[in-house]
């Protein structure tokens, strides 16, 4: 954001935020993907009545954070596609709105010799 009310953003650097995003949502299902591996076992909490209520409780809690790091990878993976969307119809915005500056531009006669100086059309 620039000073005075208008408003600059730089699409490479947008891209390059983006790119960060990927990698940390990466990242993030890689970790869970590792933690689920690590904690499957629930073989050492036993067959007794005790052992059960340990994994019950074991697995709820092994499910839960499983289920965070889930949501954290999703949560950065949809905002850098959100991102990407909102940059891309940013630009074409603006790119559509200098289009039309331009033919505006173009259906003017500034004066040149022979013109009556109006509008062409």
């Amino acid at each position: 954001m620039s000073g005075e009310g208008s408003f600059h953003f730089d699409p490479e650097r947008l891209h390059e935020g983006t790119a960060g995003l990927v990698e940390l949502a990466s990242y993030l299902w890689d970790v869970k993907a590792e933690f689920d591996a690590a904690m499957a076992d629930t073989l050492w909490t036993g067959d007794d009545e005790n052992g059960r209520k340990i994994e019950a409780n074991y697995v709820s809690n092994r499910d839960s954070v499983s289920g965070t790091f889930g949501a954290l990878g999703e949560v950065v993976e949809r905002t850098s596609d959100a991102t990407l969307l909102n940059l891309n119809a940013t630009s074409s915005t603006q790119s559509d709105i200098l289009d039309g500056i331009d033919q505006e531009i173009n259906a003017y006669d500034f004066g040149g010799e022979g013109s009556d100086g109006g509008r062409r059309g």
